[in-house]
């Protein structure tokens, strides 16, 4: 990357698709820059008009602007369309707090882009198995995308896969309409991603204007284990769940600090968690 270098504030502009400012992530960053500085540049790639696009950043530029600032520190990097929102994206995937249903968009873009970037990963691809790896000689071996995107966000592969799936089948329209409500979870997109595209968006506005359902009652004191289970597995996951539900979502999310973004990776992980016991819970 290179040497980071002042660029006046007017001479840059936020890419179109920029996942939209948060108030309150604004608001932590603009104590910290206004007390010690921008301490980390944002990365921009120059554009042909002399203008510069911001590639990672986009918080740290609006409050720059918004304290008066008339030049930001900035690594100038060499990138296509493609590889420019790549970057973007993954940003957003390891740094921000994104609720169920954006989380799943971007992770399925970034399989796009990825398997834009390096087709010989995508699955089918002549040469490649999934039982004996890539037969074909290569000099260098580029991981699959559940592969490199675990790695990089700390997920599993298998929350990666589920997500991104949930992310290509689920509509835009519907997508948008989930957004930021009590429906926008892994479980509720599991259950609607199988439906007519046509038909997605209509049950999403039926669900909603549904009441809430109230809180799960007292579980039942469980049934004899089948031989050779372990009851005190069934116990635990019992009193784990009884604990979780009586957690206020608002005071978890504000108690999480600076480790939102972990709090929002785990909470993925655990929705893949229950879809999983849901399925295994119908066959």
């Amino acid at each position: 990357m290179s040497n980071p270098r002042l660029i006046p504030i007017d001479n840059l502009i936020r890419r179109p698709d920029a996942r939209q400012t948060s108030d309150e992530d604004l608001t932590a960053l603009e104590s910290s820059i206004a007390e010690v500085g921008l301490l980390n540049p944002i990365t921009v790639r120059a554009m042909p008009d002399g203008m510069f696009e911001i590639i990672a950043g986009s918080h740290r530029y609006t409050v720059c602007d918004g304290l008066g600032h008339s030049e930001i520190l900035c690594h100038v990097v060499e990138m296509d369309d493609l590889r420019a929102e790549l970057a973007m994206i993954d940003e957003n995937l390891c740094r921000a707090e994104l609720s169920g249903i954006l989380l799943d968009k971007q992770t399925a873009r970034r399989k796009e882009i990825y398997e834009e970037l390096h087709p010989e990963t995508r699955h089918g691809t002549p040469g490649v198995s999934r039982q004996v790896g890539d037969t074909r000689e290569r000099s260098e071996t580029t991981e699959r995308f559940t592969v490199e995107t675990a790695a990089l966000t700390g997920r599993s592969e298998r929350s990666v896969q589920r997500s991104a799936e949930r992310g290509a089948k689920v509509t835009p329209e519907a997508a948008e309409l989930m957004r930021g409500t009590r429906l926008d979870t892994g479980t509720y997109a599991d259950r609607i991603k199988d439906i007519p595209a046509a038909e997605q968006a209509e049950k999403v506005r039926r669900d909603l204007t549904e009441p809430a359902r109230p809180a799960s009652a007292p579980a039942p004191k469980p049934a004899p284990a089948p031989a050779g289970a372990n009851p005190n597995v069934y116990n635990r996951f019992i009193e784990l769940a009884d604990e979780v539900e009586t957690l206020r979502i608002a005071e978890l999310i504000a108690s999480a600090g600076r480790q939102r973004s972990t709090l929002g990776q785990r909470a993925s992980g655990l929705a893949d968690m229950m879809s999983d016991i849901m399925e295994g819970l119908n066959r």
